[in-house]
């Protein structure tokens, strides 16, 4: 193990109790940290399962409907129902024990189709992909915020691995060998005094 700087004399065994002590208040920190890190990392594990389910069977449809759109409307049916179909997207964000993730999404797209005679399979085509846009970005909110938790519960856990591993048993260590070293010079203090004492007698 590391060795440890400690102030001599009874100092350095105030100062090791107080080292010890943060460190263990610490790990305790820690570890309610990644509890709630790990029940939420849970909880978004399973959105994003969800979404994921939800986008792979929006991809489906959508594919279905986008191909009997290019079959019955063509391919100048589907861009110009397209055309000025830009999506405007905002994120929502939250913090959870200190991380910074998304939460939700919105997504505002022009309603219908271009006032051109595309048929029907094109505006349902042009409905299902929108949906499928809506899906691909609550998959994409889902799998970030799990991502962003899942790297904060690692590195939570590593530093109450390398507390309670660690530095805590070397903190208990080095003070149990002070006390040690601590209560051998005053016994030896007192063996001088008594002796000293003893010499001392007419």
């Amino acid at each position: 193990m590391t060795a440890i700087r400690v102030p001599p004399g009874r100092s350095g065994r105030q100062w090791l109790r107080g080292r010890l002590g943060s460190a263990e208040h610490a790990a305790a920190l820690l570890e309610q940290k990644l509890r709630a890190l790990r029940t939420e990392q849970r909880r978004l594990a399973e959105a994003a399962a969800h979404t994921h389910d939800e986008l792979v069977a929006q991809a489906e449809k959508t594919k279905t409907w986008t191909l009997r759109a290019a079959l019955t409307g063509g391919r100048r049916g589907m861009r110009l129902a397209a055309t000025g179909a830009e999506a405007d997207v905002t994120i929502s964000w939250s913090t959870t024990t200190g991380v910074r993730h998304p939460t939700g999404v919105t997504c505002t797209t022009p309603s219908g189709v271009a006032d051109v005679p595309t048929g029907t399979a094109v505006a349902r085509a042009v409905q299902e992909q929108r949906r499928m846009l809506d899906a691909a970005l609550r998959h994409a909110v889902a799998a970030s915020a799990l991502r962003l938790l899942t790297a904060e519960t690692d590195s939570t856990q590593r530093r109450v691995r390398v507390l309670r591993r660690h530095w805590v048993p070397l903190l208990r260590e080095t003070l149990a060998r002070v006390e040690l070293e601590l209560e051998e010079r005053e016994q030896a203090e007192n063996l001088r005094h008594r002796v000293a004492s003893h010499t001392d007698r007419p």
